[in-house]
């Protein structure tokens, strides 16, 4: 492993990160393997580049976007945000909804908490519903469990 390295776990599973490359231990060798988007590292690769993308500040280097996070206790990490050159804004299309599993940093504005067979939920203005949890490094997050069911309209000429 490079000096330096450190690990970290993103879903239960264990990353060892240098310098914007990501290893993991498979058996008695270390690989390099795809970055965990969502996951957090506390350093920029030292190339990473600064990009404004829909008045967001990110970086990135390689295809892989990262995002400034400020921590509670006022210490900055940052999200791997977006890989292989692809990056999903907060900009959704109109009428695209996140799909079950996703995870959020914020629940959108105007959302509700509601009670559901015992289990407290909260629920967006277009009908999501996102249950509180908590990440890898225990940092408070947001999963969808339920969005709308696709209505069909009738063909429009």
């Amino acid at each position: 492993m490079p000096y330096g390295y450190y690990p970290f776990y993103w879903n239960n599973v264990q990353y060892y990160y240098s310098d914007g490359l990501y290893y993991q231990q498979q058996d008695d060798e270390y690989t390099v393997v795809e970055p965990p988007v969502g996951a957090e590292i506390k350093q920029l690769p030292e190339k990473a580049q600064s990009i404004v993308i829909n008045g967001v500040q990110y970086y990135e280097l390689n295809g892989v976007y990262y995002q400034p996070v400020t921590k509670d206790d006022g210490t900055v990490a940052y999200q791997i945000a977006g890989k292989d050159g692809e990056l999903n804004t907060d900009e959704a299309e109109e009428g695209q909804l996140p799909l079950v599993g996703d995870i959020e940093l914020e629940l959108p504005p105007d959302s509700r908490k509601v009670k559901l067979n015992g289990e407290t939920l909260f629920i967006s203005p277009d009908g999501v519903y996102y249950k509180e949890d908590r990440d890898a490094n225990d940092n408070k997050v947001y999963k969808v469990v339920g969005v709308p069911a696709e209505e069909t309209s009738p063909a429009r000429d």
